[in-house]
Parts: C-alpha cells; sequence; structure tokens
C-alpha cells in the first residue's frame, strides 16, 4: 500500500507539472485564431488514439488488461440497433470542433504539423519499446492510462476552462471525455466500482506492479509519456 500511495505522489506532481505548461496555463486568454490551432492538432492526437490502443492490445499478454483495453477501444465506436446510426467519438470530436466556430473549409485543410507528427511517431514507438521489454504488460497498461486517459482529462480539463463557456451542455466529446477519462481514486484505492476509463486501467495495474523493478519501469514510462505530451504543446508556446 506504501509503495503504490508513492506512486500516485510521484504520478501527481507529473499531472501538476504538466497542466502547468505556459500554452495550458495560457488558455483562457489566447486568441481565438490561436486556440483554433491547438484544437486541430490536437485532433490528430485523438485520431491516433485507437491506433495505439490497439497496437498495444497486439502486444499485452496480460488476458485481463487486453480485456480492458477492448472494452475502452469499442466505446470509441458506440452504436444502437441500427448499426451505423451512431456517431463515433471521433464524430463528436468533430462536432464540438466545428461548435466553437472553426469552419469546415479549415479543418478540412487542416494538416499534422511537424511536431505533432512527431508526437504521433515517437508514441507509437514507445508503445513497441514497451511490449519488448521485461514488464512490457506494466509499461504498456502505464502508456494507455496515463497517455490515453489521465492526461487526455487534463487537457481537456484545461480547455473547458476556455471552451465550456460556449460549448456548455451542448458539448458531445471535450467534456464527456474530460469527466470519464479522469483519474477519481489514487492507484492505493482502486476499486472495481470506478467507472473512469484511467480507474480500471489502473486497478489492474496495481496488480502487476509486483517489484521495485516494475515500480521503476512505471515511473519511467511516465515520465516518457509527459516528455512526449509536452513536445506537442511546446509548438504552441
Amino acid at each position: 500500500m506504501q509503495d503504490h500511495q508513492e506512486l500516485d505522489e510521484f504520478e501527481d506532481d507529473l499531472i501538476a507539472r504538466f497542466r502547468d505548461h505556459p500554452a495550458l496555463r495560457g488558455l483562457t486568454d489566447l486568441p481565438q485564431r490561436d486556440l483554433q490551432k491547438i484544437l486541430l492538432q490536437r485532433r490528430f492526437l485523438s485520431l491516433a488514439f485507437t491506433m495505439a490502443y490497439d497496437l498495444a492490445i497486439d502486444l499485452l499478454t496480460d488476458e485481463q488488461s487486453i480485456r480492458i483495453a477492448r472494452v475502452i477501444v469499442r466505446e470509441e465506436y458506440p452504436d444502437n440497433r441500427t448499426p451505423g446510426s451512431t456517431p463515433s467519438h471521433r464524430e463528436d470530436m468533430m462536432a464540438d470542433i466545428l461548435g466553437l466556430g472553426v469552419s469546415r473549409e479549415d479543418l478540412v485543410r487542416s494538416r499534422k504539423s511537424l511536431a505533432t507528427s512527431a508526437c504521433v511517431d515517437t508514441t507509437m514507438e514507445l508503445i513497441s519499446l514497451a511490449g519488448e521489454a521485461k514488464h512490457a504488460d506494466v509499461e504498456l497498461l502505464t502508456i494507455l492510462r496515463f497517455w490515453g486517459e489521465v492526461l487526455v482529462s487534463v487537457e481537456y480539463g484545461e480547455l473547458w476552462r476556455r471552451i465550456g463557456p460556449v460549448l456548455g451542455e451542448k458539448s458531445v466529446f471535450y467534456y464527456p471525455h474530460h469527466v470519464h477519462d479522469a483519474k477519481s481514486r489514487p492507484l492505493a484505492a482502486a476499486s472495481p466500482l470506478s467507472l473512469t476509463h484511467s480507474d480500471q486501467l489502473g486497478m489492474r495495474l496495481v496488480q502487476l506492479i509486483d517489484s521495485s523493478e516494475a515500480r521503476q519501469r512505471f515511473r519511467e514510462t511516465e515520465e516518457a509519456v509527459v516528455a512526449i505530451k509536452t513536445a506537442f504543446y511546446d509548438q504552441f508556446s
């Protein structure tokens, strides 16, 4: 338990450092055009979400972790009894972006910047390297949870301070993901009752981190994830 509390403190320090990035801290005063640039570039990271999860699923060996990851990927493409009638989460993101005043023409013409491309490529390489590691399942689950859920919630939470007054209850992507991806419980208090993706992954991660070496790999992997995310926002500050 004490070991997990130490990991929580380490993780919370990383989250605080990331949240303090100048590009995130300055969102509320950012000119509208510059905000749109962030939204359009951030969209490409979201488009890479399922690719990252699918790659990690291929490399995971822990069956319980695979099942959790599968469920999360499938939630990205909700459907009802009429197949194809429900927008995917990526389509919901586009709806929110257009609702914030970005023209469809600007969205269609947007392309990944060099920094954004590097962020996507580095993420995929991090996942691939994790799959070769001694503690592959720990590293892969850490990436999925921290890169794909915890820090995403932080990003969208900071964005919401700016876009919330505009979108409000009309938001079908940013606000729901800010809530649903969040770390609501510390690792030391992991519970099957938690509904957030971060906590579902965290509960299994706690069970897999069973040695000092595994704890060290958790720390180093989270530091690598923060470096990737920080590099993405560096292009805007």
